[in-house]
């Protein structure tokens, strides 16, 4: 057994640092416990080097799982300097050059890509991660040639690939049936609910993010980006159809970050509120730290999240963790698989349609308890395990213990 050469697992680390996003967070919840379910493996992170302007430069720290034999390399690659003409040459030029490159230089025996954007070519067998398919099934998120071509590439790319993740059932049904992916050739690995997100009992916390936010006894809650597809038109309407209805209903409150003014792309619901007059019965947070979050959510009567399409969807998962009821759309993606119809989910998109809804949760909340189990079900060491397994199918070994 002396004699048995260790495998070598390389990450593509694009978005170690960038916890803002969801493909960081996934990132950084997957990894330590990947380490612990490839024990036997030597584990190295690729990061590129000298982002262009106005690109984020990821934290390089050390990194380890909870039991500290299980450690991860991190290599900071220099990038060449054709790939520094702009961000989408730069990040091109990673994925499909460098990265690969660099695995084949480290003798790689698997390369992992956490997000859609595997190599077309590689030296080694790859297995990569599929999120969401919205620049192929939204169309509005992807109007520039620039984007069609980046979307032909990294769609012929996961063909290519030996083992692809997806994030939930929805998404492998869109790989499916939009890739033309063989089953056979995927595995479902939900992703994990973020440590830290459970009903917060502490009373001087609620009273300091309380206090902190101005926020009213009682409120509903919707916390999210204000792209087109997350609705927020849609939320405010209903909002305003349901107070029609009930006048003295709670606050509504939206927390996210704000889009920058003149980006006419997104969301503002600022100028919205206004038109539909509805003044002091909808607060304006902006951006949330993770630190507040949990007791934010704890603190909802009801969260509210009308997506039109996501992956998977986390945070309609943590309001459930916190033991708040969420409410989401039946053919959102994989939002009612996620919540699992502890809530139903509403039918259509009609403002009146998530009026009654909203109403109708409010008068009969469900048990916290099974928000809170349902929640409990997605795990970072099972998405691992679910990791470990699309590996070792890569090299076409069996998984240890199997």
């Amino acid at each position: 057994m002396d004699d048995v050469k260790q495998r070598h697992l390389v990450i593509n680390g694009w978005f170690w640092g960038m916890k803002t996003t969801g493909t960081g967070q996934y990132l950084h919840g997957l990894l330590p416990h990947l380490l612990i379910a490839l024990s036997g493996w030597r584990v190295t992170l690729l990061i590129p080097e000298g982002r262009p302007s106005g690109q984020a430069t990821p934290e390089v720290t050390p990194i380890w799982s909870e039991s500290p034999p299980f450690r991860c390399r991190v290599v900071k690659v220099p990038m060449p300097a054709w790939a520094q003409r702009g961000p989408r040459r730069f990040k091109l030029a990673w994925e499909q050059f460098v990265f690969p490159w660099w695995c084949e230089k480290l003798e790689a025996d698997v390369a992992f890509v956490p997000y859609w954007g595997s190599p077309l070519i590689s030296w080694c067998p790859v297995v990569v991660t599929i999120h969401d398919l919205i620049p192929v099934l939204l169309s509005e998120y992807a109007t520039k040639w620039s984007a069609h071509l980046y979307t032909w590439l990294v769609s012929h790319s996961a063909r290519r690939a030996d083992r692809v993740l997806a994030v939930s059932v929805a998404t492998a049904r869109d790989i499916i049936a939009v890739l033309r992916i063989p089953l056979r050739r995927i595995i479902i690995s939900y992703e994990g609910l973020p440590a830290g997100l459970e009903p917060v009992t502490d009373s001087a916390e609620l009273a300091r993010v309380r206090r902190h936010y101005d926020l009213p006894d009682r409120y509903l809650l919707y916390l999210g980006g204000f792209d087109p597809r997350k609705n927020v038109p849609l939320l405010l309407k209903a909002y305003a159809h349901a107070r029609t209805l009930r006048p003295d209903l709670p606050p509504l409150v939206i927390a996210g970050q704000l889009p920058p003014p003149g980006a006419d792309w997104f969301t503002d619901p600022r100028p919205l509120i206004a038109r539909w007059g509805l003044g002091e019965s909808v607060r304006i947070l902006g951006f949330v730290p993770d630190a507040d979050k949990a007791a934010l959510y704890t603190m909802a009567d009801l969260f509210l999240f009308p997506s039109r399409y996501e992956g998977f969807g986390l945070p309609p998962l943590e309001a459930m963790a916190c033991g708040t009821p969420a409410l989401v759309a039946k053919t959102a993606g994989a939002l009612a698989e996620v919540t699992d119809r502890v809530v139903p989910p509403v039918a259509d998109y009609q403002p009146e349609t998530w009026a009654h809804a909203l109403l109708g949760v409010l008068d009969n909340p469900p048990d916290p308890a099974a928000l809170r189990a349902q929640a409990a079900r997605f795990r970072w060491d099972e998405a691992a395990a679910k990791t470990a397994e699309a590996i070792y199918e890569a090299i076409g070994e069996p998984k240890p213990g199997r």
